[in-house]
């Protein structure tokens, strides 16, 4: 499957005269529950020629390159990225961290994850993760039986809000990283066991909810209800930004 989508990445930076930057799994494959049936969710980051940020005309900063029952794959021009990881965009953090890598270019990697970390905001990011919980957790009914998909984008969001409050940092991306948060190894256990059961599952397969995660759900909900940070001290200047946004023409432009 690697060879198959480094054919179609090699194919986009020749249809759309783009250079991929960065490209990498998203979802449940690099979340760590995926099933067997799980489609592959590739995104990319890319950068189109000087000339085209140059221009007073519009150009589309999103490609949407195919989509069918085994691939997604969708990638963001670069300035769309930056100007959203200036708004610390979770989803851009996501990718950075992404423990399958289709592309890889070291350098970039590292120095957009040092831009990360400078416009993370611990209040901006936790509401991101907060109204994913939400809003899966109003489309679902906790009783009876569950796809473990739909179980998982309550719980995997929630364990983000929980490192966020903690921590205060970046929250990984992967939900085995995110377990550190919890202290009741029984929960712990409950959580790994649902995504043994998932690597084996058809997306379709339906589980009985355990009354642990019930539990824990109903709890971590009420603990992030209404919390909030107090004003945070963080760099919303575009300088730092701005300049490493010319330093890619330097190398790719």
């Amino acid at each position: 499957m690697n060879e198959q989508i480094l054919k179609h990445l090699a194919d986009i930076e020749e249809k759309y005269a783009v250079k991929v930057l960065f490209a990498v799994e998203s979802g449940s494959r690099a979340w760590g529950f995926p099933s067997p049936d799980s489609d592959y969710d590739v995104r990319f980051i890319y950068i189109r020629r000087k000339e085209t940020y140059l221009s007073i005309d519009e150009y589309k900063d999103t490609i949407e390159y195919l989509q069918d029952e085994v691939m997604d794959i969708n990638g963001w021009d670069i300035r769309k990225c930056l100007q959203l990881l200036k708004k610390s965009n979770a989803t851009i953090f996501e990718w950075l961290q992404s423990p399958i890598v289709y592309y890889n270019n070291p350098t970039f990697v590292a120095e957009m994850w040092a831009l990360s970390t400078i416009y993370f905001s611990s209040n901006h990011t936790f509401n991101h993760y907060r109204g994913i919980a939400t809003g899966s957790y109003k489309s679902n009914i906790l009783e009876g039986k569950i796809k473990l998909k739909k179980l998982f984008y309550i719980i995997r969001p929630l364990l983000a809000t929980k490192w966020i409050i903690e921590q205060q940092t970046i929250p990984p991306m992967a939900i085995g990283m995110l377990l550190k948060t919890l202290e009741n190894a029984t929960l712990v256990s409950t959580i790994n066991e649902l995504i043994a059961i998932k690597s084996t599952a058809e997306e379709s397969y339906l589980h009985e909810i355990d009354d642990t995660i019930i539990t824990f759900i109903e709890q971590e909900f009420l603990a992030i209800k209404d919390y909030s940070f107090s004003e945070e001290n963080r760099n919303i200047d575009s300088k730092r930004i701005n300049e490493y946004y010319r330093h890619l023409f330097e190398q790719f432009g």
